[in-house]
């Protein structure tokens, strides 16, 4: 294909926005004209799903056309070193003659400072872009970030909706509730907020498109429209739901490439695709050879691939919250294993839960309470404790949520292993089929679906995350050879799963803490832990305090302050924290914020490595430390440890065990 036969691309991304956020995907109260005529002139993808419901894993996966679990790039901000060959999509088309932009800044890869200078800077690309060049154009938009729920009517005005007149604003009273949110004003005003900034969007969308057509390049460009998850409300965005994993996805073709589109104008695709498979679709558009690490599929073009017949996404550690999720979905179903089922889904999670009533203000309750809250004034952490702010604008005042919504799992302080969902008869996923006898067959094929799908990718996410880090080191810290070189994988997921199986499990997980691999013996402490721990087991699990792994010290370490013995679990947590790896010392602190003042009880002779894990410079070994000097996102990788790790965890955990 020669340069000038090869077609322009201009990708736009949007935060945090369901597909069904849209106008043209079905949503009324939307105003999207923008977006809508883009699908009506292109094809609109109606089942594309992401590969994780957070951004950084997310838009990683996009990038490299790999699945994070694989790359090992599924935890939210982390930093990966990346194998040999492995490249971002930019990259590729520079070194193929494309004329590019920078990529997405929010990717969980070392990009090293001298990479960029192959792009070109976004903000002036069509003053100087090359014209002799074919381009790559990426535009990311934001105005519908989660954090939009968390301002108020004023700001959102002034900093996600200038570009609307006052006419254009939502009304909150036609707000469309989900059954599962309580109906109050709050909820109202926050979503007509978010839905004002998604036509803030629009707009935005329009000025490129007008852009596109005045420099006289729409003929030649094919232009991609897609969100990198759902939207930042409870069981939107961090959630492996539709809400959180089905996305707007729209490809517009001109003319002279249409014969390349996988539909005519205005039609729409129903099957099941991944944001990923950008990837190879862009690639192969574009006449360059599919590297065989690419995961991703080819939606369109001569070399089409076959339709899939599931989809998976993972859901992993959130700053603090640990966290292990994996889902398939068909065109019917969803199933969901959780594999930290005594994990509640909101990363902060009040004090007595979402149904107690909120202590009384100046008492010594109230200010533990406090401290399970996100530190700042709305103590809140988007997106589920968005609607529980106890400052004004107040929702649920001194009592809690009410009962009506207990129903809900989303609230609860833990989850069950299995979720399944009819998708054609219960969209918004509240009916778990799990334990219907009915459905027994549909659940058993999916999860052993999903578990080949886990197999067959390699999923890091069976292997805690300190561990990876640990391990990486032979592998001059590379996590993609973890995977790629663990010969166990299939005893470590049977044991993971082995908890689903309830009471019946406990002997054969039991017998697993003296197996020989550490990643066994870590899924057992954690199956038998979230089986509900057991004054019986004390003994057992005091034997792995010292266990070489630290990811399973910490792991019995949790297990013992649960059931009361947290004073036996303190070197296990002292050692976790004296840690170089920062996801040992986050994870020690993670531990420990979600527990009772009861269980915090005999943790105060630990508040000294708390304080020195807070000033601790160190996040890897020494096989990271050109990648860290070299790289240009740094930032995002110092807030881990000095927001995240200082601020949310450890300075607060400190503050509630001195409080207990």
């Amino acid at each position: 294909m020669d340069k000038q036969d090869k077609p322009n691309f201009l990708w736009i991304s949007n935060h945090d926005s369901s597909a069904w956020n849209y106008g043209c995907y079905g949503d009324q109260y939307a105003d999207t004209p923008n977006i809508d005529r883009l699908a009506a002139e292109g094809v609109r993808y109606t089942n594309a799903f992401t590969a994780g419901p957070i951004c950084s894993p997310s838009r990683t996966g996009i990038y490299t056309g790999m699945h994070p679990t694989t790359l090992g790039t599924h935890h939210h901000r982390s930093a990966i070193i990346r194998p040999e060959g492995v490249e971002l999509l930019n990259a590729m088309l520079a070194n193929a003659g494309y004329a590019c932009t920078e990529p997405d800044g929010d990717i969980n890869l070392y990009l090293s400072k001298d990479e960029p200078e192959q792009y070109y800077n976004a903000e002036d690309f069509w003053e100087n872009r090359p014209e002799d060049k074919p381009f790559f154009m990426y535009y990311k938009l934001s105005s519908s970030h989660a954090s939009v729920f968390k301002l108020t009517p004023e700001d959102a005005r002034n900093k996600r909706s200038e570009m609307l007149e006052d006419e254009e604003l939502h009304d909150p009273n036609e707000v469309p509730v989900p059954s599962f949110v309580p109906d109050t004003p709050l909820f109202r005003e926050r979503m007509a907020l978010f839905y004002d900034a998604l036509t803030n969007v629009d707009k935005q969308v329009g000025e490129i498109l007008n852009e596109l057509e005045t420099q006289g390049l729409s003929d030649d460009t094919i232009v991609v429209f897609w969100g990198d998850h759902g939207a930042g409300y409870p069981r939107g965005k961090i959630h492996a739901y539709d809400d959180g994993l089905r996305i707007p996805l729209i490809m517009r073709f001109p003319q002279k490439y249409r014969h390349l589109s996988s539909a005519d104008p205005g039609a729409t695709v129903d099957e099941l695709v991944m944001h990923m498979d950008l990837c190879a679709t862009t690639l192969q558009l574009a006449g360059i050879p599919v590297a065989e690490h690419i995961q991703s599929r080819s939606l369109c073009g001569p070399n089409r691939d076959e339709a899939r017949e599931f989809v998976c996404s993972a859901r992993d550690r959130l700053d603090n919250n640990p966290e292990m999720i994996r889902t398939i979905r068909t065109e019917k179903y969803r199933y969901i294993r959780n594999f930290l089922p005594h994990q509640p889904y909101a990363s902060f999670y009040p004090d007595g839960g979402f149904f107690a009533a909120v202590p009384e203000e100046g008492t010594p309750e109230r200010d533990f309470w406090e401290t399970s809250c996100l530190p700042g004034e709305q103590k809140i952490h988007d997106p589920d404790g968005v609607f529980l702010i106890l400052s004004p604008p107040v929702m649920i005042k001194q009592n809690g949520l009410p009962e009506h919504y207990r129903q809900f799992q989303i609230w609860q302080d833990h989850k069950p292993a299995e979720e399944l969902y009819d998708i054609k008869k219960d969209p918004e996923e509240v009916h778990n089929l799990a334990d219907d006898s009915a459905f027994c067959d549909v659940k058993d094929e999916l999860r052993q679906k999903l578990f080949g799908w886990m197999i067959e990718t390699r999923d890091l996410g069976l292997i805690d995350e300190a561990e990876i880090v640990a391990r990486a080191a032979q592998y001059n810290g590379v996590s993609y050879e973890v995977g790629v070189h663990c010969n166990n994988l299939e005893r470590i997921l049977e044991t993971a799963d082995l908890a689903r199986m309830g009471e019946d499990a406990k002997e054969e997980l039991a017998n697993r803490l003296s197996d020989p691999a550490s990643a066994v013996r870590f899924w057992a402490v954690t199956g038998l832990c979230s089986l509900g721990v057991e004054r019986t087991m004390i003994e057992r699990l005091s034997a792995l305090l010292d266990d070489p792994s630290i990811s399973v010290s910490l792991a019995a370490g949790d297990y013992l302050v649960r059931a009361g013995e947290g004073a036996l679990a303190l070197p296990a947590f002292a050692r976790a924290l004296a840690s170089d790896i920062l996801w040992a010392r986050i994870r020690a602190g993670a531990y420990l914020s979600y527990r009772s003042r009861e269980e915090l009880q005999p943790m105060k002779p630990l508040i000294t490595a708390l304080e020195q894990a807070m000033n601790k410079p160190e996040m890897f070994g020494p096989e990271h430390d050109s990648h860290i000097e070299t790289n240009i996102y740094n930032g995002m990788l110092n807030g881990q440890r000095d927001g995240i790790g200082r601020v949310w965890v450890l300075e607060r955990v400190i503050r509630r065990i001195e409080l207990a």
